[in-house]
């Protein structure tokens, strides 16, 4: 199984025993709020968890556990970005671990990985609009808005990354 590492984090496969930690973030409103607003830990959610963790991702793609000294603070992905043919970073953590840099940390690691094993030519993001955080670590990973589009049945901000 491939795991990336950072000074301070561990990015490993999503695994069975990670779903209901995730559950429990998306339960806080909070964290919700910049994404559909939805929450999350429903039997839908579990069955989609589930799926992400049975996926093969033989092509690379797919999502991550991120751990700070062995404890799941978040999740990341690199996932096709529905009916684009592109594909997406993704993250999202809990609240204690906001503010820290992990969301950089692990997005840039997830960056190197898309270029230089995945070798993908670029890379986007979508961001909802007023998320100020998630848009000033897309701008420390290089990502330049694109422009508005609609995804997810949202109005969001597109942002690019070219290798």
């Amino acid at each position: 199984m491939t795991t990336l590492a950072t000074d301070r984090l561990t990015l490993r496969r999503l695994a069975i025993q990670d779903i209901d930690v995730f559950l429990t973030m998306e339960s806080d409103p909070e964290v919700m709020r910049y994404t559909t607003g939805l929450i999350e830990a429903t039997p839908r959610r579990r069955d989609e968890l589930l799926t992400a963790v049975c996926a093969t991702n033989a092509d690379g793609l797919g999502h991550w556990c991120v751990e700070r000294d062995g404890v799941a603070i978040g999740w990341t992905s690199l996932t096709p970005l529905e009916d684009t043919g592109r594909i997406q970073l993704a993250y999202r953590f809990v609240r204690t671990a906001w503010g820290k840099g992990y969301a950089t940390e692990a997005g840039l690691a997830m960056v190197k990985y898309s270029q230089s094993v995945l070798e993908l030519p670029e890379c986007v993001a979508v961001v909802w609009p007023g998320n100020n955080a998630s848009i000033r670590v897309l701008g420390k990973l290089q990502f330049r808005r694109e422009g508005l589009a609609c995804h997810y049945g949202c109005e969001v901000e597109v942002y690019r990354r070219s290798y």
